[in-house]
């Protein structure tokens, strides 16, 4: 019996080291939960220390100063001049014989050419659309002293036709279908333009003017000054030449001449003339010194002679617009 008893103490203190082993073990474990549990959990970032990003801005950054303190303003492109169409046509077969007339919008415009067998001095009135239905004029082409012919819009559709006296303005009667032999840019669609050889392409969006010479050559403007010569037709054209301001032009013995406003120098009506060939440059010939409109601009030329529309007044020249009557 006495034998045993050191066994019974020598289980028991093994039992009480494991004991207090888990026990241990579990203390560390639960301490170590704690330190994790501290480092995860957020803290509020201290008042003094700017380490928040900074909030994004959203308003329109305004312009930077310049070296003066005022804004640099970025700059802004100045929109072409735009002429508009001009609502006056002046024809001329010599130094004698000229033909106007004043167009509008059809089909309540109505035609109502003038013819001057003075040189400008006086005219006289005829009602061209009694018994043809023409409205608005778009060209005028004269043959001889009593021979003369309009391009019209009809009153009853507004589409294009010839309208021709033989007896001076007398009487006249109407050709639809003669319209095609004839040069002219229907208002409708200023992008084409229409000549003997056929209708095509304009080189522009919106032709202003036109003046031909021949069935196969003529020259047009262009809403923004251009001018465009062909020698096809209308079928092709040479380079454009610029020219802010033109307002009008007519055929002249070796070439074109073009009246613009807003020249340097030129108080008034500027004329400026170019050969027919497809790049020739513009050459300032005179001034008509004058207040001028340009939608009411119009000029002529034959035998060395040019004659300028502008206001209640048609004046000639014969040394380019250098001196005026």
């Amino acid at each position: 019996m006495g034998g045993n008893k050191p066994r019974i103490r020598k289980n028991r203190n093994s039992v009480l080291r494991q004991r207090l082993l888990i026990a241990g073990l579990a203390g560390f474990l639960l301490f170590d939960v704690a330190l994790v549990s501290f480092a995860l959990t957020p803290s509020k970032p201290s008042a003094t220390v700017g380490t928040a990003a900074e909030p994004v801005e959203t308003t329109t950054p305004t312009a930077e100063p310049s070296d003066t303190g005022q804004p640099v303003v970025e700059p802004v492109e100045t929109p072409a001049i735009t002429s508009p169409p001009p609502n006056r046509i002046l024809t001329a077969l010599d130094a004698s014989t000229l033909w106007r007339a004043t167009t509008g919008g059809c089909p309540a415009a109505t035609a109502t050419p003038e013819l001057s067998t003075d040189a400008g001095e006086t005219w006289r009135a005829f009602d061209a659309s009694k018994g043809t239905d023409a409205s608005s004029i778009l060209s005028i082409y004269v043959s001889s002293k009593s021979e003369a012919s309009l391009v019209t819009l009809t009153a009853g559709d507004c589409t294009p036709q010839r309208v021709t006296t033989f007896v001076a303005g007398a009487q006249w009667q109407e050709y639809p279908d003669r319209v095609g032999s004839n040069w002219y840019v229907d208002p409708t669609d200023r992008a084409t333009v229409h000549s003997p050889a056929g209708s095509f392409t304009a080189p522009c969006s919106a032709v202003i003017a036109l003046a031909p010479r021949t069935d196969s050559t003529a020259a047009l403007l262009c809403s923004d000054g251009t001018l465009f010569r062909t020698g096809d037709g209308a079928a092709t054209y040479g380079p454009g030449v610029a020219l802010s301001g033109a307002a009008n032009l007519t055929v002249s013995d070796d070439g074109y001449i073009i009246v613009a406003t807003d020249q340097a120098g030129c108080a008034g009506a500027q004329l400026l003339a170019t050969s027919e060939e497809p790049d020739g440059e513009l050459s300032p010939t005179g001034c008509r010194e004058a207040e001028v409109t340009p939608g009411d601009l119009a000029l002529a030329s034959a035998g060395g002679i040019v004659w300028l529309w502008a206001g209640d007044v048609v004046s000639s020249s014969s040394d380019g617009g250098t001196t005026w009557q």
